[in-house]
């Protein structure tokens, strides 16, 4: 269940991402490479959703501690090559340093974990203390990160660093043959090098028993750094918790955070979009202007965070798993292979439907819209009947009529269905001319809802161009044409 870059970006999940403010390196890889829990990974999606909701219901009162873990993540480093390196081979000093500027600053995690733990009852989370650990890569318990091999390790390297101190003082006084100091320095010097280097492979014998457990812990560092992001995320966009259910979404007053923060700026809102979407296919139709495929992308993007264990920018979410879910519109990347954007669509989709099977999703966007009206209509109503009788879902867009009659569920973009024209008109004529169609589009409602009957194609067009005074002649034809297509 993979969706490219372009993909990911064009729904909004890519702005999503961005949203989410991990602390620790730990957690931002993993952001990045997030993924749709699957049909067999129920229990840990329920588990992650489970936590996230515990952690919100005492974020307020547990805020210095969460403040006080996110700020000790922030000084983490990736030490699992380190780890991996450590099985086999001694440590270098500067990856002991390292290791204990990771032990020292788990030491300061480990109390906060463990308080927050009790607090929210998260489940699955769990860390080991590794104060043992810490006391091989700082014997002398300095607590402080910088690295030194003291003289406690070994009896050896204190005789040795005392034989080489009191030739320095004879050197720095010059009293004695200096060549010969000189000499006895540099042999000293040597001495003491290998016996570091035995301390280091001594202190990496040691610390190679708690390798484990410090990969655990990191994964625990992990797993809560990306909990805490996802938390802090639905607090601050007032997201709801999705619910696991067998066999239908339910999104209730769903935004797509990428288009309402874009509208916000200009000083408009993003109208809320509810849908129901049962096994078959379920057709979302409306004229040009009317938000089809805004809907159509807020609901692909609510349903992909909810199965990544982001709670979805919505009032109520209820998703069912998936294997796989595939997104298809107008392929760009098909042009640099020679094809049309049709001809990219046709063999993605033509991919998809050879391994579709009931546990995945299809999102059709504007479907074979880059070819002729008459045939796109024709190709858009053939796949729509044939998805109509998987026990997959499919979601798809259309401005074809006809269309829905072959689908299980059939949604319609509001748009100025419930608009007084002659209002409106009265309104239009009081302001330039250029500013008509920004001030049309401000009484859009793109919000969604449930056609129950075969009803006729929305003339939203039409009524937009009388609102714009096209030449009422041409618009009395396009009447009469579309009357004739009925």
């Amino acid at each position: 269940m993979k969706l490219s870059f372009e993909k990911k970006c064009e729904i909004g999940f890519q702005y999503v991402l961005d949203l989410l403010e991990p602390c620790s390196c730990y957690g931002a890889e993993h952001i990045r490479t997030l993924a749709p829990y699957t049909s067999a990974e129920r229990d840990k999606l329920m588990c992650e959703l489970d936590n996230i909701q515990r952690v919100i219901s005492v974020y307020d009162q547990q805020k210095s501690i969460i403040t006080k873990l996110e700020y000790a993540f922030m000084h983490l480093k990736d030490v699992r090559p380190i780890i991996n390196k450590c099985r086999n081979t001694s440590l270098n000093e500067v990856e002991l340093f390292e290791i204990k500027r990771f032990l020292l600053t788990f030491r300061d995690i480990y109390p906060a974990f463990c308080e927050l733990k009790a607090a929210a009852g998260t489940e699955g989370l769990e860390a080991r203390e590794l104060a043992e650990a810490l006391e091989i890569v700082d014997p002398d318990k300095t607590g402080v990160p910088s690295f030194y091999i003291s003289e406690t390790c070994s009896d050896k390297l204190r005789e040795i660093r005392k034989e080489k101190k009191n030739i320095e003082l004879l050197i720095r006084s010059k009293k004695g043959n200096m060549d010969e100091l000189m000499i006895a320095r540099t042999k000293i010097a040597a001495r003491e090098e290998e016996e570091e280097l035995a301390v280091k492979a001594r202190m990496s014998e040691q610390i190679r028993v708690y390798l484990d457990d410090m990969l655990f812990d990191v994964e625990t560092i992990r797993s809560l750094d990306v909990i805490l992001a996802k938390a802090k995320l639905a607090i601050n966009r007032g997201c709801c918790k999705p619910v696991i259910a067998e066999n239908d979404f339910v999104l209730e007053d769903m935004v797509n955070p990428k288009i309402g923060d874009n509208l916000i700026e200009k000083g408009k809102s993003f109208t809320p979009v509810s849908i129901s979407v049962q096994r078959g296919a379920t057709v979302i139709t409306g004229a040009n202007m009317g938000g089809k495929s805004v809907a159509l992308k807020t609901t692909a993007l609510n349903i992909l965070l909810a199965l990544c264990g982001i709670f979805p920018f919505a009032k109520k979410a209820e998703v069912v798993l998936l294997d796989d879910i595939y997104i298809i519109s107008e392929d760009l990347e098909s042009i640099d292979r020679g094809l049309s954007s049709f001809g990219g669509e046709i063999l993605e989709f033509n991919n998809v439907v050879r391994k579709l099977d009931r546990c995945s999703m299809v999102v059709l966007d504007e479907f074979a819209r880059g070819t002729n009206p008459d045939e796109g209509a024709a190709i858009v109503k053939a796949a729509t009947k044939w998805l109509q009788g998987k026990e997959s879902y499919t979601i798809l867009s259309t401005h074809y009529d006809g269309v829905a009659e072959h689908a299980g569920s059939h949604y319609q973009v509001i748009g100025l269905k419930n608009i007084d024209f002659a209002s409106l008109k009265t309104e239009l004529s009081c302001i330039e001319t250029e500013r008509s169609a920004d001030r049309i589009a401000e009484h859009m409602d793109y919000g969604l809802y449930k056609v129950l009957e075969k009803q006729d194609c929305p003339r939203d067009a039409l009524n937009i161009c009388r609102l714009l005074d096209l030449e009422p002649e041409i618009v009395e034809l396009a009447e009469k044409n579309i009357d004739n297509l009925i």
